[in-house]
């Protein structure tokens, strides 16, 4: 299995303060951004899927990161499971045949800024070569620009980890005014 991985889902991993996007489903925040995103790692390594990171999303995500985090560029260099993905010859000929049915069809790119539209494609693009099935993303230009030929994984659909299988026992405790002696 091949994924790959935006910005918008990336940040959490860098950053624990990033601010959670909205819920489509509640209109709230989305809780436990962090642990999801943690808990999709572990499950995606566990069936040995390939993470790739398109660096015009890495570029994204560093720029909000600490001196660039050169830890986090560590880890997911040395990471056999991730694939820094370069917008390299193959990348730039999707992104232009992207573009030319976009300009064919008479349509605009469904992003609000030519540069933020570009860096989506490229994204996608990139994503696409790299025979990734999936892109984690909640961005809504990139779910537009890949509707059809991806699915698209918005964070809030992404399960949070399993609770421990040992559950507290619903018993008070000396310090909630229980008693732990019998009489």
């Amino acid at each position: 299995m091949i994924v790959a991985f935006d910005a918008s889902i990336l940040i959490y991993v860098i950053d624990e303060q990033a601010k959670p996007p909205t819920d489509p489903a509640t209109g709230n925040p989305v809780d436990r951004c962090r642990e999801r995103v943690t808990h999709l790692l572990e499950s995606l390594q566990q069936q040995n899927a390939k993470i790739v990171i398109p660096t015009p999303a890495l570029a994204e995500v560093l720029v909000r990161a600490a001196k660039g985090d050169p830890e986090f560029l560590r880890i997911l260099s040395s990471s056999k499971h991730f694939r820094i993905a370069p917008f390299d010859e193959r990348a730039a000929v999707e992104f232009a045949a992207r573009q030319a049915e976009r300009i064919a069809a008479n349509e605009r790119a469904p992003a609000a800024t030519r540069t933020k539209a570009k860096f989506d494609d490229q994204i996608v693009a990139i994503a696409s070569v790299e025979g990734a099935t999936t892109i984690y993303s909640d961005d809504e230009d990139i779910a537009k620009l890949a509707e059809g030929r991806f699915g698209v994984v918005q964070i809030a659909a992404i399960p949070l980890p399993p609770e421990s299988a040992q559950g507290k026992l619903p018993f008070d405790t000396e310090e909630q005014g229980g008693s732990n002696t019998r009489a």
